[in-house]
């Protein structure tokens, strides 16, 4: 955990004295942005602009694929643009959520330190270190708690609804209703929001039509998924996108006698995983970092972590023998190398 001894009240007069007086600022979320991250960028949007009088750009690398994250763009009214389309050299502060520099999932040049991170992602990385403006905290369960924590200590009166649904979606996604990986402050920042949420908008968010391709992904997860005693692993293949990983993940982790779960797809030439556990004193942030050493970059949590690794790695070496020594890679981490997959 990376966090100084000091108040919110503090933290937020530091983060002010940055912004003030800047024309725009440049708020980047990680790649594939899920809920936390949507969550977050919109509140530091909403503060900066609530109480500063300064506005933000938000952006993202990748795509937003989940339907769910395309529900809460459109329900919320997320304004929220492909880095692609931004001319990063005209932001003089650019600030990231929910990921931080090194992490190897957002599209940040390498070349540029941020001058605002704020994250709960495992581990801290060195660069973070230097930024001017650094809140980690590797023990909540979501960005969007510290961001909630940021809005109650503004004391802003009549909080904009559409932000208070963001932030309370944001916590229960990245928890999983406040069941995995929560601390007190979780559960504080989530009462804070539930009187201030519009259920209707959070019910359309979280039920979303799905398309034909998503339950396509879904059957071919579960034909290739095999099983390692009480593992499952299951490699899709090519994927429209890498959110659907961390959904399999999160199905296949709940079958009977399961304690972990890998999933495994290939998109737009990079191979990405999700990994998930049952075991709450396990360590799935460390296992994932392992899994890629020297290959790929990758963080998380104790119970739910994620990775990747590059294509132009993967074009040196041979696709197959990848996923293979990822597969390897895992199942010795976590003590399952003797057993022989069946299929499910």
């Amino acid at each position: 955990m990376h966090r100084e001894n000091i108040s919110n009240h503090d933290r937020l007069e530091k983060l002010f004295e940055i912004v003030r007086r800047k024309r725009e600022i440049l708020i980047l979320t990680h790649n594939n942005p899920d809920p936390d991250a949507l969550a977050s960028a919109l509140t530091l949007k909403y503060i900066f602009r609530t109480l500063c009088n300064v506005e933000s750009v938000i952006a993202y690398g990748g795509v937003v694929g989940r339907a769910e994250n395309k529900a809460m763009i459109k329900n919320l009214k997320i304004t929220i643009h492909p880095l692609t389309d931004i001319t990063i050299k005209n932001f003089s502060v650019i600030a990231l959520v929910d990921t931080q520099p090194g992490s190897g999932n957002n599209s940040l040049p390498k070349s540029i330190l941020p001058s605002i991170i704020i994250d709960h992602h495992r581990p801290v990385r060195a660069k973070s270190r230097k930024s001017p403006f650094v809140d980690i905290r590797t023990d909540y369960g979501s960005t969007s708690t510290i961001l909630a924590e940021y809005l109650k200590e503004s004391n802003i009166h009549g909080i904009d609804r559409n932000v208070a649904t963001a932030l309370l979606y944001g916590i229960k996604s990245d928890t999983r209703d406040l069941g995995r990986g929560t601390n007190p402050q979780d559960l504080e920042a989530f009462l804070y929001l539930y009187p201030r949420v519009n259920f209707k908008v959070l019910s359309r968010i979280e039920h979303p039509a799905l398309s034909r391709e998503h339950f396509k992904t879904f059957e071919k997860a579960i034909k290739n998924a095999m099983i390692y005693k009480d593992v499952v692993v299951s490699d899709v293949d090519r994927i429209d996108n890498p959110d659907s990983l961390a959904e399999m993940a999160d199905l296949l982790v709940r079958l009977e006698g399961i304690n972990w779960s890998l999933c495994l797809g290939t998109f737009q030439d990079d191979i990405y995983f999700s990994v998930r556990t049952t075991k709450t004193r396990e360590r799935a942030d460390r296992i994932v970092q392992n899994m890629v050493r020297k290959i790929g970059s990758a963080g998380g949590h104790t119970m739910i972590a994620a990775g990747k690794v590059d294509h132009s790695f993967i074009h040196r070496n041979d696709h197959a023998a990848t996923i293979n020594t990822l597969i390897s890679r895992f199942l010795k981490g976590i003590k399952r190398e003797a057993f022989q997959g069946k299929n499910l």
